[in-house]
């Protein structure tokens, strides 16, 4: 079997307290603009990989590393690939972690009900709300339609997600999905939330403090990420937008946990 595979790294991660082995799958069904790994978004013949070499590698590095991360790209888009190598790696005693988008909910709750995954970390882009005819509830609240959205319509400027064949609306169902299974596995697995914080896009205290929301929901730990201009971004404008500053971060923090004050929220 093969798999489209772009790198494999070692690095060191909070995760892992010795060096772990990243993999890096190729393949993503976002492109949110400020993607610094655009090379990852499409499946090239260049990134094909026999899982036999992928394994021999791994069995290289085992006698430093203590886990393997699958990430992306979007690692749950390949998932036969995905499940063969986490198993592997169960075979031979190393711990497992996953960097996903959320989309493929099946998939994650295949690896989480075998077992197969020690850590999930899950991007949440945006905010974002199911659209339903009429008005919907959240939290003993009602939003109407078109709140919801304005979130939503948020939420796909930020990943560029929605195809011909699926809505945003659809993405979004799946992306709740996978929170749900991830808060039902919340004291089998580590799950950090993550995201990133780019000006211009995602950087307004109510947009943030209504991903807020989801994250309380989930009960994880949440990372707010800083936008880094690095060269080589999905769509080039956004490498003359400068980072936010800590000070601005902290303040999102504050606000966050003032309206939420149970968010274990930590700065990158």
């Amino acid at each position: 079997m093969q798999a489209y595979i772009a790198a494999i790294e070692p690095v060191n991660v909070e995760w892992s307290k010795n060096i772990c082995l990243k993999i890096f799958f190729a393949g993503c069904n976002f492109k949110c603009p400020f993607c610094n790994t655009p090379h990852l978004l499409e499946t090239n013949e260049e990134f094909l990989k026999d899982l036999k070499d992928v394994k021999k590698e791994i069995e290289l590095n085992g006698s430093f590393t203590e886990a393997v991360i699958f990430t992306g790209g979007e690692p749950c888009l390949q998932k036969p690939q995905l499940v063969e190598l986490a198993k592997f790696c169960r075979e031979k005693k190393i711990k497992v972690g996953i960097e996903t988008n959320g989309s493929k909910p099946e998939v994650l709750r295949g690896l989480l009900k075998e077992a197969l995954v020690d850590f999930v970390a899950i991007d949440i882009k945006a905010q974002f709300d199911e659209v339903n005819a009429g008005f919907k509830e959240v939290n003993n609240a009602e939003v109407s339609v078109n709140e919801a959205e304005v979130n939503n319509a948020l939420f796909e400027k930020v990943t560029k997600s929605k195809t011909f064949f699926i809505s945003t609306n659809q993405i979004i169902q799946d992306i709740k999905t996978s929170l749900e299974i991830l808060h039902e596995y919340k004291d089998k697995v580590d799950i950090e939330a993550r995201t990133i914080i780019v000006p211009s896009l995602l950087f307004r205290k109510e947009d943030v403090i209504k991903v807020a929301e989801i994250v309380n929901e989930l009960d994880a730990r949440w990372v707010i990420q800083r936008f880094n201009n690095m060269p080589e971004l999905v769509e080039k404008n956004f490498e003359h937008i400068h980072p936010p500053s800590t000070t601005f971060l902290e303040d999102l923090k504050e606000a966050c946990v003032k309206k939420y004050p149970k968010l274990r929220i930590e700065i990158k």
